[in-house]
């Protein structure tokens, strides 16, 4: 690979880097937000017996942010779950091949929930959540968020694992 091109994608990488601290932050808020949510119903519900409407809804969607704005932050850290005993057991271009074929199996599923997080979003528009009346659309913009984000992350991952391996 060319030392221009070499160049050009650590800055890509190094502008992905300041991405997923941004979407660390925005984890830890969703994260801190839904607790106290969860925390302000549970008081609500046995203390002045009186239920929110919509917490309940507003917990199940910064579950689901958390979660998938999460994914890309595994495949970043390299914390997906894989089975070290079959690794174990294969050599090194075996370890290699099983590698590269996890790597696209990954980078293909998530390519998938883009393809179909567009056509959420889509769908979404004309829809609006029951409880706090906001357009799915805006849920359904995050599950397309976080797996073009994972899909980013993988192919980083890729990138330098097989540069690595070329030199």
């Amino acid at each position: 690979m060319r030392e221009e091109e070499k160049s050009e994608m650590e800055k890509f990488i190094a502008r992905f880097q300041k991405v997923q601290k941004v979407n660390r932050v925005i984890i830890a808020l969703a994260l801190i937000i839904m607790i106290a949510v969860v925390f302000l119903q549970t008081f609500c519900r046995f203390v002045i017996f009186q239920s929110l409407t919509w917490s309940e809804e507003l917990s199940r969607y910064l579950f689901v942010v958390v979660i998938v704005l999460g994914i890309n932050l595994a495949a970043t850290d390299k914390l997906f779950v894989r089975i070290e005993i079959i690794d174990g057991y294969l050599g090194k271009g075996a370890r290699f091949v099983l590698d590269v074929i996890r790597k696209l199996v990954a980078m293909y599923v998530s390519a998938v929930f883009v393809y179909s997080g567009f056509q959420l979003v889509r769908i979404g528009s004309y829809q609006i959540s029951p409880a706090m009346s906001v357009p799915m659309s805006l849920l359904y913009a995050t599950i397309l968020l976080g797996f073009v984000l994972n899909f980013i992350a993988l192919y980083i991952d890729a990138y330098q694992h097989f540069t690595k391996e070329g030199e």
